[in-house]
């Protein structure tokens, strides 16, 4: 994706600010898999979020992403003990470069699917996994305040609806996440075994492996977490001479409509959703 390749994207605040992926979700991916556990690939790793937790269930992890300034935090990561387990490439999600045909166990692919072409990410992973290899693809969708129904419609405005803030700004693909991959298409000539598991907040009854909620979420939270977003680098790239910062008018309505200040305590819960597929 352009944005996070562009030279003054701050990629350790992206690192710092967004939600990680818990414990229980790679658990999950380790008791989906079947096959050997020699080498990971994770695809769109970004500084690699996912990459290194991978390193508790395989050997190697072969971490990959388009963009030179997000993988220099992972690479900065990478401590002595690590180095000969865990290595950072430039490569796109389309052609998985120097990987050779069926040398791959186990493909994840984390917040990141959206920014690729489907059909070729698939091909290309059909072709560097082993029989039974397993892919792992999953995303987390927008915070919902569970407690406060209008303050997603105000949410919705900013970053969706009103086409003076970021709604315009999203890159193709975006929706891909915003409907928890409900419309990826997964060629069953080549995969089999699919497994999906959705959380909507304050609809899902029954927490998934992926679950991603904060009882004690706040305005300055949700600031930082604004701040990582390629929409508001955008817009502000494209609205230098702006009288307003959008997410922090965004804040702002937020604030004066609940009466909340930068700490005030707010339930939040993401949308989150997983698929495991398997090679044929």
């Amino acid at each position: 994706m352009a944005t996070y390749a562009q030279k003054d994207f701050d990629s350790d605040n992206y690192q710092d600010k967004r939600p990680g992926y818990p414990p229980s979700l790679f658990k999950a991916i380790s008791d989906y898999h079947k096959g050997d556990r020699k080498v990971a690939l994770d695809v769109g790793s970004g500084p690699g979020t996912a990459s290194f937790p991978l390193l508790e269930y395989f050997d190697k992890v072969i971490a990959t992403d388009p963009s030179d300034i997000m993988i220099k935090p992972g690479i900065e990561a990478i401590t002595p003990d690590l180095k000969d387990r865990i290595s950072f490439h430039v490569s796109s999600g389309e052609e998985f470069k120097n990987i050779e045909d069926g040398s791959v166990d186990l493909i994840t692919c984390a917040e990141a699917l959206h920014w690729i072409n489907h059909e070729n990410f698939f091909k290309e992973a059909s072709r560097v996994l082993k029989p039974n290899g397993t892919i792992a693809f999953w995303g987390y969708i927008e915070p919902i305040f569970i407690d406060h129904p209008k303050s997603n419609d105000i949410y919705e405005k900013y970053v969706f609806e009103d086409d003076r803030y970021m709604g315009p700004l999203w890159k193709p693909g975006k929706h891909y996440l915003r409907y928890f991959f409900n419309d990826v298409k997964i060629p069953a000539e080549e995969f089999k075994d699919v497994e999906k598991h959705d959380y909507y907040p304050g609809k899902t009854q029954k927490k998934t492996a992926y679950f991603l909620g904060d009882e004690n979420y706040s305005m300055k939270k949700f600031a930082d977490y604004l701040s990582s977003w390629s929409a508001v680098h955008d817009w502000k790239r494209a609205n230098p001479d702006a009288e307003f910062d959008v997410s922090q008018q965004l804040i702002n309505e937020l604030k004066e409509t609940f009466k909340w200040d930068d700490d005030t305590k707010i339930r939040a819960e993401w949308g989150t959703t997983y698929t495991f597929i398997r090679k044929n």
